[in-house]
């Protein structure tokens, strides 16, 4: 309900006339790089999440939906976006790989967290559940890991995902936990009197030596002996639950915004289709309540469980479908019935798993980014928008070739080619995506007035998706309908029209032209236009840039 009220109040005071608005017409955001969420307040209930009822109200529920309809029909794009058409850092995100790009070293160096010390490692549960046990361990420095295997017939496919792609969502600004591949021996496992043991139907009692032994004989070892798993740090703070992709935790003063209208959960779609994150729901996400070093309490928001990422886990329909269609994915299961079998799919024709014990269906011959589907309907993901699909392809796009080289490492493949495939699938999904993006939208930032010359960066250019040579741009001024070529980088501008504006806003900006460019494609025409916003800023007299927003229209 708050969520509806909050659309509503923001669409009535669209409609207010100039005199009575606080805010000058010119779409200008705030000039913001942290939007502080994290206020202190009173700890939170415990969320229960139903993924029965998400998948069902997803899929099909909210066709039917008039509230629905009539939120998306509303929808005018991601709330939580700053002056420069970016996310400011939060509860939710923090800005890494966006902002510049990182090394491999710099991306291990900012993880939260450490491995766990070498063993022993006692043991405080066995959770028989799933296609491998679960140990909950504590190291020698008291610390509390998840410690999670393979299967015994792909001994490193989930583990080396997993931290690959744990790596990956941090650097791009996601909150996760601390996820790390460890090796031991059976004799650094030891129980004490705590330790217990939680079967299938979730009943406890305490553990013995048996269970542990049973526990390990589930698993296979390396040919020297030792297990291969992977160990997730607990994560600090108090435990909330889930967060949902929908609406705002309404215990939650500081948590405001709708959360399918934050632009780090819509742009995630970008972000997870370049790893082949289908798995992405509310069921893999996680609150805490976190003390921060000045004594605040507040909820931070983390994505989880990244082991079916490129294309490693075992589903419905699976594992060619995986990527290109929903598990209940109607116009295609429409279509298939309609020609009575006859139309098949490209996957079904073309997929291949080129390494089933180390990685599971993951290639880029048939990613289509604009088309990848995880497995459900993701509410936030559908909303994305132009401007949010571009704001995560700037973050796929810069990562470096040699980071990836240096991600896919972190897998510990035990053959070198399977390494080398990882790393090139990885660099041939993210050229797909800068392709294809960067092509639809004009792919500009940094935008700085020198004098009467306007500069930018061209991301297209600078990261080898164009020619600079067949580089060509348009503009166009508010007010005017003629439009001129030019090429960059930089644009020499006309006498501006200046227009007659209000009052300064609240952050003493006073928006007196705006322009709009556009790239050209690679097929001919012009991609969505990137709107920039001139004027003064605070007692300045000089014409600088406000601000600017991409796939404007």
């Amino acid at each position: 309900m708050r969520s509806v009220l909050v659309l509503v109040l923001l669409f009535l005071a669209s409609l207010l006339p100039a005199t009575a608005a606080a805010e000058p017409k010119v779409p200008l955001r705030p000039p913001l790089w942290v939007d502080r969420d994290d206020r202190n307040i009173p700890e939170p209930k415990e969320q229960l999440v139903s993924e029965l009822y998400a998948i069902v109200y997803n899929t099909w529920l909210r066709h039917l939906s008039p509230e629905y309809k009539a939120l998306v029909a509303r929808d005018s794009g991601a709330l939580n976006v700053n002056a420069w058409d970016e996310v400011p850092d939060s509860s939710w995100f923090t800005n890494r790989m966006g902002r510049q790009p990182l090394s491999f070293e710099q991306i291990i160096s900012g993880i939260e967290g450490t491995p766990p010390e070498p063993g022993p490692w006692t043991i405080i549960r066995i959770e028989d559940e799933g296609y491998t046990p679960k140990f909950r361990i504590r190291d020698a420095a008291r610390r509390t890991y998840i410690l999670k295997f393979d299967l015994p017939n792909a001994l490193e496919r989930n583990s080396a995902a997993e931290r690959i792609c744990t790596l990956i969502l941090h650097a791009a600004g996601y909150n996760v936990p601390h996820n790390s591949v460890v090796y031991f021996p059976a004799q650094d496992l030891r129980l004490d009197k705590d330790s217990n043991y939680k079967d299938a139907t979730n009943k406890r009692r305490p553990m013995t030596p048996t269970d542990l032994e049973n526990g390990l004989g589930r698993l296979k070892t390396l040919p020297d002996g030792r297990y291969r798993g992977l160990a997730s740090l607990f994560l600090s703070g108090k435990p909330l639950e889930k967060f949902l992709y929908t609406g705002t935790r309404k215990d939650d003063p500081n948590d405001l915004i709708p959360h399918e209208l934050r632009r780090e959960l819509r742009g995630l779609r970008v972000i997870a289709s370049w790893i082949n994150h289908v798995d992405v729901g509310d069921k893999n996400t996680q609150d805490t309540y976190i003390t921060s070093r000045d004594g605040r309490k507040f909820v931070k928001h983390y994505l989880l469980d990244f082991g079916s990422t490129l294309g490693s886990g075992d589903f419905v329909n699976g594992p060619y479908r995986v990527g290109h269609e929903y598990i209940f994915d109607g116009p295609a299961m429409g279509r298939a019935f309609l020609t009575l079998g006859v139309w098949r799919r490209p996957w079904e024709v073309h997929g291949q798993i080129r390494y089933p014990e180390e990685v599971g269906y993951y290639q880029a011959e048939l990613f289509e980014p604009h088309k990848w589907k995880p497995n459900y309907a993701n509410l936030a993901f559908e909303r994305i928008d132009d401007g949010d699909a571009y704001w995560g392809a700037k973050i796929v796009t810069a990562f470096s070739d040699e980071a990836i080289r240096k991600l896919a490492q972190a897998g510990q493949y035990s053959r070198a080619e399977v390494t080398a495939y990882v790393a090139d699938v990885l660099q041939r999904r993210r050229d797909a995506i800068g392709r294809y993006w960067f092509d639809r939208i004009t792919p500009l930032e940094e935008f700085v007035l020198d004098a009467s010359r306007l500069r930018f960066r061209d991301l297209a250019a600078e990261r080898g998706y164009v020619d600079d040579n067949m580089r060509t741009y348009q503009f166009w001024i508010e007010g005017a309908n003629d439009r001129k070529p030019f090429r960059g980088p930089a644009l020499e501008l006309p006498n501006l029209p200046l227009r007659k504006s209000a009052r300064p806003d609240r952050f003493g900006r006073t928006p007196l032209a705006r322009l709009w460019i556009q790239s050209n494609r690679r097929a001919g025409g012009w991609a969505l236009p990137v709107e920039v916003i001139l004027g003064h800023n605070r007692n300045s007299a000089s014409l600088e840039v406000l601000g600017w927003r991409h796939a404007a229209r």
